[in-house]
């Protein structure tokens, strides 16, 4: 009786191990699989972090070697048409500008979701976009991928194969005839800001008029010239549905690369426009200095402590030398994490959500609103910290907000983390401690803590406060030769960006039309990635390097990458599409690269 109880006991114990180890490797084999495709959390990727960081890498370099390099391969595919019920389109679309020699990447991810729903969106992904809308043939779509000419696409088949003599910096608007607008129309597509937009006349250089109006009823109105569009706001399902060939678009996008699903960070999405107002110094509207108010807001002395006292606040309320805020944690230049690695050699006060070690005072406790952020109460207590880490949200060149200008106002020494081109951007050349400018973390620490131990050390970054302390030339005449405001600054024609970028445009169009009086080609112009696109978001390693790309975010940015080429296959193809549509096409170009290896 015993024996057989025993027996049974060892049978139980057997059988429940073999299922414990089975459902283990079963367990480790799904993580293997999940990694080779892509890496969500961070802590899941252990085991797999060697090999994909080599991966990346290896992308990454791939990236910057074809950069600027033009695609000799030329991918065009045909579709059979959708069978769900469609509005009538007149399929006399234009050609915009040529994307068939666009570059191709080295691709390693893409997301199997639905984007992110943003203002005026249509309610359901499954709205049909239709449009009579026609841009130039489809561009090659993997250049250096897995792709085969041969590889079939979910169904979509590579037509044939062209080359084409122009090239992705060219685009040809066809001549309005001989009538055209005495005061053209510029339609903002769905953003009005600070009165731009607003249904009227505006008058900008050489007398030149133009109407500004809103109403999407006159997208086809003979007198519209141009289209401006706010990028944030940017929606492949929500775009013009007819566009002319004389119909110039332009977008306005200030904000951080993250926003609009990282879809401006590749020339599949930029070259869809003419003319573009970004942050970036090559754009043709720059406006990388639209979050600083004035130069006079750098060297104001009303918030300045002086460092005797900043000494004595940090004994007697107990003060670290470096001051740290943000509630919006988690981003894509990794901020958080160099923070804690920091916070291993050196003292810093972290209020709001990330990293938070200190309480702010209730009446400057977040809400909804960020208006606390500039409140009197708020500068006080931030001017009394002698280094304020002033890190973006995302890395790429000339994104610079008011986390930079903010510690300048106050005389809080920044630590700058952001623009790898911020220097340009500085007061002077000893105004500001660079992160990368320092191997690791810990030498930053010292760096920081020895500026802390020596008053005229550290004064010397606070010399831009002084009459001719500002010494850097080029962020003076950025500011100067600015044709708009921040603040309503009546030395200034237009009161904000938005109004400058206006005429810009109506001064453009005007050109435009002397030229075609004049019997004369209109000229060629498209926008290029360097006038937006920014690099796969990276990590920083255990001693504070930003080298290591981070999967996580490079998961989204590559999504965006092979979105944007879904859709501008339906786009260059005029063919109607959904949101589901775009997904799947996606989806199908991420997993042929990955099928081949």
């Amino acid at each position: 009786m015993h024996r057989k109880w025993r027996r049974l006991i060892l049978y139980s114990v057997i059988t429940t191990i073999v299922l414990v180890l089975g459902s283990y490797c079963y367990e480790v084999l799904l993580t293997e699989k999940s990694l080779k495709d892509v890496c969500m959390n961070e802590d899941d990727c252990a085991t797999g972090q060697t090999k994909d960081m080599e991966l990346n890498r290896e992308n990454l370099e791939i990236l910057a070697k074809q950069s600027h390099a033009e695609s000799n391969t030329h991918l065009h595919y045909e579709s059979s048409p959708y069978s769900e019920q469609t509005l009538e389109r007149n399929n006399e679309r234009n050609p915009v500008m040529p994307v068939d020699d666009f570059k191709g990447d080295e691709e390693f991810e893409q997301l199997d979701s639905e984007p992110t729903s943003t203002t005026n969106n249509p309610s359901s992904n499954e709205d049909l976009y239709q449009y009579a809308d026609k841009t130039v043939p489809t561009y090659s779509l993997l250049k250096n991928s897995k792709l085969s000419t041969e590889t079939l696409v979910r169904g979509i088949e590579k037509q044939d194969q062209v080359a084409s003599d122009r090239t992705r910096d060219n685009v040809k608007l066809s001549n309005i005839g001989k009538q055209t607008p005495a005061i053209p129309k510029l339609l903002w597509w769905d953003f009005y800001s600070h009165g731009a937009g607003k249904d009227d006349i505006i008058t900008c250089k050489q007398g030149v008029k133009c109407h500004v109006v809103s109403n999407r009823s006159l997208t086809d109105h003979p007198d519209t010239m141009a289209i401006i569009h706010y990028g944030t706001h940017f929606y492949f399902m929500d775009l013009p549905k007819h566009r002319r060939k004389e119909v110039t678009w332009a977008v306005i996008h200030e904000e951080s690369p993250k926003n609009a699903d990282f879809l401006f960070n590749h020339e599949e999405i930029l070259s869809l426009f003419n003319y573009t107002a970004t942050f970036k110094r090559e754009s043709d509207y720059p406006i990388t200095t639209h979050f600083l108010p004035s130069i006079s807001y750098l060297q104001s002395k009303q918030y300045l402590v002086s460092t005797q006292d900043k000494n004595r606040y940090q004994k007697e309320e107990n003060l670290a030398p470096i001051f740290y805020i943000h509630s919006d944690c988690n981003v894509p230049s990794n901020r958080d994490v160099y923070v804690e690695l920091l916070q291993k050699f050196i003292r810093v006060d972290s209020y709001g959500k990330c990293n938070n070690n200190k309480a702010l005072p209730d009446s400057l406790t977040f809400g909804k609103s960020m208006a606390p952020m500039t409140s009197k109460e708020f500068y006080e207590l931030a001017a009394k910290y002698k280094f304020t880490l002033a890190m973006e949200n995302a890395v790429c060149d000339d994104y610079i907000t008011e986390k930079l200008w903010r510690p300048f106002h106050l005389g809080s020494v920044p630590i700058v983390f952001g623009s790898t081109k911020i220097k340009d951007y500085l007061p002077n050349k000893k105004s500001a401690v660079v992160i990368n400018d320092f191997d690791d973390v810990e030498k930053l620490a010292a760096f920081i803590k020895y500026l802390d131990r020596n008053d005229t050390a550290y004064e010397e970054y606070l010399q831009y406060k002084e009459p001719g302390g500002l010494t850097n030339t080029f962020l003076i005449d950025s500011v100067n030769k600015r044709e708009w405001s921040k603040y309503h600054d009546q030395t200034k024609p237009f009161y904000s960006l938005f109004s400058g970028f206006e005429c810009y445009i109506c001064e453009e169009m005007h050109k435009n039309i002397d030229t075609i009086k004049s019997g004369k080609e209109l000229p060629i112009k498209v926008a290029k990635l360097d006038h937006y696109g920014c690099p796969p978001p990276k990590r920083f390693t255990d001693k504070g390097q930003y080298t290591v790309i981070d999967p996580r975010f490079s998961y989204f940015w590559y999504e965006g990458k092979y979105r944007a080429k879904a859709f501008r296959y339906y786009y260059d193809k005029n063919l109607n599409f959904t949101e589901k549509n775009i997904a799947t096409l996606a989806k199908s170009f991420r997993q042929e690269y990955m099928d081949d290896g």
